[in-house]
């Protein structure tokens, strides 16, 4: 498994990719695995998206996490749309090119208009990056 692309180990794991679409696409896509504490949702830091030190660029790592953490507030309200309100980052550790990280969302209260989640990035064992966000939900078709 050493010598492995990334790719195949994670699949091996039970992660599955999700191209995507739109900006998320462009970096990337993301992975999914379920599992009894929840979805997890994984990035496989690309070349393209160090900063100027040489580590994954903060913008990339905020970019993933408004995504799972909307993903995960429209999927446990059922919610047809939703949108950000607030999205707090606190930057622990660089993340290397190359690595993967993964979150697991955790929805902490839950409103027929709001949902409010946290959660922390790791690679590894190490923390990456917390985040605590709101997100306005829609149930409307229109």
């Amino acid at each position: 498994m050493e010598n492995e692309p990334i790719s195949a180990v994670l699949a091996q794991q039970g992660w599955v990719h999700d191209s995507s679409e739109g900006f998320i696409a462009f970096l990337g896509g993301i992975w999914i695995k379920d599992a009894p504490e929840g979805r997890s949702f994984g990035l496989v830091a690309p070349e393209f998206a160090a900063n100027r030190n040489g580590f994954v660029h903060g913008g990339m790592l905020m970019s993933f996490i408004d995504r799972v953490f909307g993903v995960t507030a429209r999927t446990s309200s059922g919610a047809l749309r939703g949108s950000t309100v607030s999205l707090n980052h606190n930057f622990m550790t660089p993340m290397r090119i190359g690595d993967f990280a993964q979150i697991t969302p955790r929805v902490t209260r839950i409103t027929p208009r709001m949902a409010f989640l946290e959660g922390t990035l790791f690679c590894g064992e190490g923390p990456i990056v917390s985040a605590q966000g709101i997100w306005r939900l829609s149930h409307r078709k229109d």
